[in-house]
């Protein structure tokens, strides 16, 4: 972080951590950004009108691209910084403390996205399923599910997918060559893929991008729909935005780099504000082996050991305070529960709490010394 400290206002907008924090925030991010600000409060306020900023030129607010939207940008915070420095020359106290100053700069901001808006008055374009398959130079085949029942199609390479009443997707009749396998999707649909790492697995969604390598998952992208989100049942996937600024790199390595998510993940985009969430699906489902039953019946048994079963059962990361909750013994049965009821029955017996945070459980509680 030490790097961010002589960053200029134009500096932190383009920045791709600093971004990251603005739009995606995350418990970690923040927390690291706010010690970091707690350490140079002198950075403070151009910290907060980069923010601003950011927020400001996020992709929903102008149909741009990004040098176009960079190049308008950069003409806006050059005004401000040169509106800062003439300002500098001219009084003794700090540039925030005159209310003209305050509103001059203000005028620059919104001069600066007016003239955005009347460059591109219309509203942003989406590129959705039909402009996509469109684009695709291979020959390729479309299946439509128009029956009130799921609909089994299966791929040369061994995947399965199941298309959900009122889907559509367009698949290659052959992977021939090339070093990916892709398809596209519109509406729902369940993604069982044959795996093979040397030609990763790619499912375009409208605005989402999902690559695999070979595993079982959910995609729902219908197109009136203000969400649009993917569901892993086994193994990673990878997520991402098709126009983020490093999809193009994000598709091309050979590992999954993006937002990833497992086994009773989820990944949401909500179009609106264009954001990418991860969490816990609503109804997490047991994942362990089909020809090893999860055993749910505890005797005594310490906290640790409790958790332990849950996290193997689910593949969900438990995080809790080891050294002060695990001699709390747990005696239940749990088999018929959802994973839920389990957490609330056990948190209720060790007098603790907990919440679901960037797709893992996190518990808070004083142990059983206390009590």
């Amino acid at each position: 972080m030490d790097r961010y400290r002589d960053f200029s206002l134009g500096e932190f907008v383009w920045d791709k951590s600093f971004r990251n924090w603005v739009l995606n925030p995350t418990r970690e991010d923040d927390e690291t950004w706010q010690n970091w600000l707690a350490a140079h409060p002198e950075k403070r306020e151009t910290v907060e009108r980069a923010r601003q900023l950011v927020l400001s030129i996020r992709p929903a607010n102008a149909s741009l691209s990004n040098p176009e939207k960079r190049k308008a940008v950069e003409r806006i915070v050059e005004r401000l910084e040169a509106r800062n420095a003439d300002r500098s020359e001219e009084r003794q106290l700090p540039w925030y403390t005159g209310r003209m100053v305050r509103i001059a700069a203000m005028l620059v901001l919104l001069a600066g996205f007016a003239w955005l808006f009347w460059l591109h008055h219309q509203e942003p374009k989406v590129i959705g399923y039909d402009q996509l398959v469109a684009g695709v130079k291979e020959e390729m085949r479309e299946t439509v599910n128009t029956t009130g029942r799921p609909l089994m199609i299966n791929l040369e390479d061994g995947s399965r997918i199941t298309l959900d009443p009122g889907s559509k997707m367009s698949y290659p009749a052959h992977f021939n060559g090339g070093s990916q396998r892709q398809v596209f999707l519109s509406g729902k649909a369940f993604f069982d893929i044959a795996k093979d790492p040397s030609k990763p697995f790619f499912v375009y969604a409208n605005e989402l991008v999902t690559k695999v390598l070979g595993t079982s998952f959910t995609v729902r992208s219908f197109a009136n729909e203000q969400e649009v989100s993917v569901a892993v049942k086994t193994g990673k996937v990878a997520v991402f935005s098709r126009e983020d600024p490093e999809a193009a790199d994000k598709q091309s390595s050979r590992e999954l780099t993006g937002m990833v998510i497992e086994p009773n993940q989820q990944v949401v985009f909500v179009r609106k504000t264009v954001k990418i969430t991860k969490s816990l699906v609503p109804e997490p489902e047991v994942v362990a082996d089909a020809g090893t039953a999860p055993n749910f019946e505890f005797d005594e048994a310490p906290v640790s050991t409790v958790f332990s079963a849950l996290q193997s059962a689910y593949g969900i990361d438990i995080i809790y305070d080891k050294n002060v909750m695990d001699e709390c013994p747990i005696t239940a049965t749990l088999t018929e529960m959802s994973l839920y009821e389990k957490l609330d029955l056990i948190c209720k017996a060790v007098d603790a709490s907990y919440k679901s945070i960037d797709g893992r459980i996190v518990v808070e509680g004083k142990g059983c010394r206390n009590n």
